[in-house]
């Protein structure tokens, strides 16, 4: 008896060994996939700061680590699906976010209410927000959270719904089916951040990002300018071209709060906002849009 208690004790201990060591394993590689994403904000972060705004072949996107899938991949049909707005003329009703972009190229940003993705979506809409600005087709974007708790998204990023808006976010809305999100888009609850772009009712390209994604991606940009039919080199030029008119810019005037050397800027500010909201919601097109800011601010020369 004794013998084969030591034996199963050996056993035990062989096995705690082992699951001890494939644990600290795991944790060293999630250790260093964090580590190389940090590296890798970081080289973007001095990117942009030093306004190279790289536009990258999205076949060449992949993530640190196992390869990741959520939700439906290139070529798969884009479902309806219903979430409840939270910004807007529609704040409060159902929507189908699918529905709402109808006939115009989509970009669909599914993610938990983790603060990294959230922050990053600053700067990504200020991205995709200059592409929407140069190019003659019709973008809709929408970011749709996934959360059990509805009320912590309204609660935790509502003061900054206005400003997302302005940036071009066409939808900001929760999904109705909690964390898991829409059941016929398969996303995986254990990533951040999905990002779909669709045309004709299909999906183009899927991108996942565990952590969230800080900063505009290459790859994204990459995958919005095939989206719009432009070169990645020809997108690349304007989010610089943009990139340096935004330094020349005042730092108060930038955020529109009428200081700076542009005594006019609150004004400016106010009517991008309106002709912005009758733009989405149909009332004007782009062009009219832009003839009418030009109109009542016409650039001096």
């Amino acid at each position: 008896m004794k013998r084969s208690a030591m034996a199963l004790t050996l056993v035990a201990l062989v096995g705690f060994v082992s699951f001890a060591q494939e644990s600290a394993k795991k944790g060293s590689k999630t250790r260093e996939s964090a580590r190389q994403e940090q590296r890798s904000a970081g080289r973007l972060r001095r990117e942009y700061d030093q306004n190279k705004f790289p536009v990258k072949d999205p076949s060449g996107f992949k993530v640190e680590g196992e390869q990741v899938f959520s939700g439906p991949q290139p070529g798969e049909k884009m479902s309806g699906f219903k979430a409840a707005s939270l910004a807007g003329e529609n704040k409060g009703k159902e929507i189908d976010p699918v529905a709402e972009a109808g006939e115009r190229l989509q970009v669909l940003f599914f993610q938990d209410e983790g603060g990294v993705a959230s922050r990053g979506l600053y700067g990504v809409m200020n991205a995709v927000g200059k592409i929407d600005g140069k190019t003659d087709k019709d973008l809709h974007v929408a970011c749709v959270f996934l959360s059990d708790d509805p009320d912590s998204i309204a609660s935790r990023f509502g003061r900054v719904f206005p400003r997302w808006r302005d940036q071009g976010l066409d939808v900001i809305a929760v999904s109705k089916d909690g964390r898991d999100g829409p059941g016929a888009y398969g996303l995986n609850r254990t990533v951040s951040q999905t990002i779909i772009l669709a045309k004709n009712g299909k999906v183009t390209r899927n991108f996942v990002f565990p952590q969230g994604m800080l900063f505009a991606d290459p790859h994204v940009m990459g995958g919005i300018a095939e989206l719009i039919g432009e070169d990645r080199e020809t997108v690349a030029s304007w989010l610089a071209e943009a990139g340096e008119g935004e330094d020349r810019m005042p730092m108060r005037g930038r955020r529109g709060d009428g200081g700076g050397d542009d005594p006019q800027a609150a004004g400016k500010a106010a009517l991008r906002k309106k002709v912005g909201e009758l733009v989405r919601a149909g009332k004007l097109t782009r062009e009219e849009a832009s003839e009418l800011y030009q109109a009542a601010f016409p650039e001096r020369r």
